[in-house]
């Protein structure tokens, strides 16, 4: 099944969804049209009961270019100084956009599935942000990152100043941020941004469905477990997360599933595990 967006592809194929930016022509900048979109697919995404895992990939020369800042001019600078809003007004507004897109991003984390990000060539400013929310970054040996914001006058404000030095050393981050300069390929692995660089962008995104397939294997709730349990653990104390970690196995751990999964082992065979629970939303469950 493939659905088409503006600024996405959707393909869903055996438990597996994808996720192609697919604008080559405009580098894959993240205009309105993709901060619209980004949110629709995930939702659709994490409500498909059948949907296991994640892919994110790309089209054209790089993965995605960053922020289309075109598309984000408040206009402020064509409105007569006597009837433009006060400085608070404006900040105020600015805060809100960015929190919006913050969460835009952060719902990468949310969704109930692992996502895997397969980055070729330049994977810049916004995009950082992004495949920084992801669980897993694979690449090609021609990508490279770079926290570009620093370079256009401003700090990065989607998610990469936090999210960042909790995958790589902070020493490392912060040179990135305060230098602009480009991560290649394999010092984004040596540093632990990326798991693996492969050859060619068809090798990476084989491989990705490689692993995603292993990954669909796997009993959905128990992975959508350790999702949940890795993010807390991450942003909470230890004493917290044990805590939060015997609450989750109380209530979630899937007697079947692993009833199923000691069986398959004994028997030699491949575990077969059903599909989530179907959840409509508010305006269906009234139809």
């Amino acid at each position: 099944m493939t659905s088409k967006y503006e600024s996405f592809n959707l393909e869903i194929e055996d438990n597996i969804a994808n996720i192609i930016l697919s604008r080559p022509e405009q580098l894959n900048s993240m205009s309105r049209k993709f901060w619209v979109e980004l949110p629709e697919i995930l939702e659709e995404v994490n409500r498909n009961s059948e949907i296991r895992v994640l892919i994110i990939s790309s089209t054209g020369k790089h993965f995605c270019a960053g922020m289309d800042l075109s598309a984000f001019d408040n206009g402020v600078a064509n409105i007569p100084k006597e009837k433009r809003p006060d400085n608070a007004r404006i900040g105020e507004a600015l805060y809100r956009s960015a929190r919006e897109l913050q969460e835009y991003i952060s719902k990468l984390e949310k969704i109930r599935v692992p996502v895997i990000a397969t980055i070729h060539g330049g994977c810049i400013g916004g995009a950082v942000d992004l495949v920084t929310a992801c669980d897993i970054r694979l690449a090609t040996t021609d990508a490279f990152f770079c926290i570009q914001e620093i370079n256009i006058g401003m700090a990065a404000d989607v998610g990469t100043l936090q999210r960042l030095p909790r995958i790589i050393p902070d020493s490392k981050m912060r040179e990135l941020a305060y230098t602009g300069r480009r991560m290649l390929a394999d010092e984004a692995k040596e540093s632990g941004l990326v798991s693996d660089v492969y050859n060619s962008q068809e090798e990476m995104v084989n491989a990705a469905k490689e692993m995603a397939n292993e990954i669909a294997k796997k009993s959905p709730i128990a992975i959508y477990g350790l999702k949940a349990l890795m993010n807390y653990s991450r942003d909470h104390t230890i004493s917290d997360s044990l805590d939060f970690n015997a609450l989750w196995s109380g209530a979630m751990l899937s007697q079947r599933d692993m009833e199923e999964a000691i069986k398959a082992f004994v028997e030699k065979r491949e575990a077969t595990f059903g599909k989530m629970a179907d959840v409509k939303n508010f305006d269906e469950a009234g139809n």
